[in-house]
Order: C-alpha cells, then structure tokens, then sequence
C-alpha cells in the first residue's frame, strides 16, 4: 500500500490517479467510505468518503481533498492484496474488506511492516458490477505470480511479472455483467490518458516489481 499517489485532472473532471505506463483501468466506483488502519494519523487510522478506482494494477482510493493529516488517496497494489472479503453485517453498510502490505522499505509478504487493513464501506447501491471485477483482477494477478514463480524456478535471469495482462484484462471487461442496481461504472473508455503517465520519479512502485 501507498499513501497519496499522485492525481492528475481525468476527461470526466475528476481526479483520477496519474497512470503507470500501459495501465488499464477498469471501473469507477463513487459513494464510498473508506476506513484503513497502521497509517500516519494521530490515532493510526483514516476515514474518508470519496470515489474508488480498479486498473489491472491496483486499486485505488481517492477523496475530494486532503484532510488536516494531509492524506487524500491511497494505492493497494492488487499482487499485495490478501484476505479479501465481502461482508453484509445487519446494521451498517455492505463492506469490501482487505489486507494490503505496504511497498515501504520492509514492506511486502516477506518483509518486516504488518499489513494494513482496509474496509470499504459501498454507500449507495448494489455491487453485482463491481465484486466480480475486482475479484477477476485478484484472481488473474495471482495467476500472473504463480507463473512468475515458475520462471524463476527455470532462469537465472527470469523477467519479473506480477500484473495481469491488458489484453486478458480487456477481454473480461467486455463481458461484465452490469448490474443496474450497482452505480460502478465500467471504463470503455479510459478516465486518463497516456499522456498523463506519472514520472519515474513519481513512482510510489515498480507495478512489474513487487515480490509474491
């Protein structure tokens, strides 16, 4: 996980993280709360209303603005997302609930830094739209890693790669199921365009870099 990836003004007016090169983004999802622990507040927890995004990367969670601990998006890479959950208590809102390591130094499964945990809270509508895509992408992600983790098994040199192929990704998008209850809406076309790829030196990560 990363905190305040960088934003770039997107074609429907709203921030919208700046992409990694090649990035697919694949649905948008508004009227939602996040609530997500082991961060740099003074209680070491942030809650957030505001709109989540899914690429074939990570997901990300953006509010309309930064609050008084100047916190205002975060970044979960999808190959260091585990326990994913969908939970529908009696009181309260349905919830999408995860753990997720951060890329910190001494971070990731086999580092150092416990995982933060995240909850987010879907305040209006239904999720038949936006569970299956998200779990698909976890889904082909770790399809990716067991791959990967093969090839190192044969090369001394393997390439690394833990993020689902874009062709794959866009060939699931084409068949989603659109639930008209689920306010998600489903990019047929990109919220942000190439020509805002983040720098390098902006990079919270390396997308094709991240251990399993």
């Amino acid at each position: 996980m990363a905190a305040n990836p960088p934003l770039v003004m997107g074609a429907n007016g709203m921030l919208t993280p700046a992409p990694f090169a090649g990035e697919y983004f694949v649905l948008g999802r508004d009227g939602v709360q996040i609530e997500v622990n082991n961060v740099r507040t003074g209680n070491g927890k942030w809650k957030a209303d505001g709109f989540l995004y899914l690429s074939h990367v990570r997901c990300v969670f953006v509010a309309p603005k930064a609050d008084a601990s100047g916190l205002q998006s975060f970044d979960f890479p999808l190959a260091y997302v585990s326990n994913e959950k969908f939970n529908q208590p009696i009181f309260g809102c349905n919830n999408l609930s995860i753990d997720c390591f951060s890329v910190a130094d001494g971070g990731g499964p086999n580092g150092t830094i416990p995982p933060h945990s995240a909850k987010f809270y879907l305040k209006h509508g239904g999720s038949n739209t936006l569970l299956p895509l998200f779990f698909r992408m976890l889904e082909v992600t770790r399809i990716e890693q067991r791959r990967a983790a093969a090839a190192a098994q044969q090369s001394q040199y393997p390439e690394v790669v833990h993020t689902a192929p874009v062709d794959e990704v866009k060939k699931i998008v084409n068949v989603a199921y659109v639930d008209p209850n689920d306010p998600t809406t489903i990019y047929v076309t990109q919220p942000v365009g190439q020509d805002k790829v983040m720098d390098n030196d902006q990079m919270p990560y390396e997308p094709t870099g991240l251990k399993p």
